[in-house]
């Protein structure tokens, strides 16, 4: 166990010392990398979740007129009323939390499955710019990052001239369809 720690730490300080890959720190840090999430330097650009908050408010609007109509004695438990009230709030608490892509100098950072996800430039493949949606094909084994201009309400004009720069300098692969 112990020799395992001493490798693991051995390890860490090697890539630190190199620079290699974004590492953790609260607070604000001087190196970009160092402060993950939407409130690190660069340009940021945030949508809205409105459709997964919109089927849990159905969701619950559909069992609260299922109480209503049902007048049955486990419809009217407290309980019962309290998992509507528990999926309206968990409704809106996803439609406060906004998604976000944050360009940096050569990092860029986004949120997918409730983890911040970053991605250097040199590990993008292609970046494709549409109108409706951008796409981010990154060139390990990962899923396309897609931000959506209807279903997350993204500013893609805007998000698609700043990835063009963000493309040119560092030469990769940029269309626009």
């Amino acid at each position: 166990m112990g020799s395992f720690d001493r490798k693991v730490e051995r390890n860490q300080k090697r890539l630190n010392q190199k620079g290699k890959g974004p590492t953790i720190t609260t607070g604000k840090a001087a190196d970009p990398r160092k402060s993950l999430g939407p409130r690190g330097d660069g340009d940021i650009f945030r949508g809205r979740n409105i459709i997964f908050p919109g089927v849990l408010v159905l969701v619950a609007l559909l069992y609260s007129a299922v109480g209503f109509i049902g007048r049955a004695a486990e419809m009217n438990s407290w309980l019962y009323w309290m998992t509507i009230g528990l999926y309206l709030l968990l409704a809106f608490t996803l439609f406060m939390r906004r998604p976000y892509l944050r360009i940096n100098k050569n990092w860029i950072y986004t949120t997918k499955y409730n983890r911040d996800r970053i991605l250097e430039a040199g590990n993008i493949s292609k970046i494709k710019v549409s109108r409706k949606k951008i796409m981010i094909v990154p060139k390990i084994k990962d899923a396309n990052w897609v931000f959506y201009r209807h279903r997350n309400l993204f500013d893609v004009a805007a998000m698609g001239d700043r990835l063009e720069q963000f493309a040119n300098a560092y030469h990769v692969p940029f269309e626009r369809e």
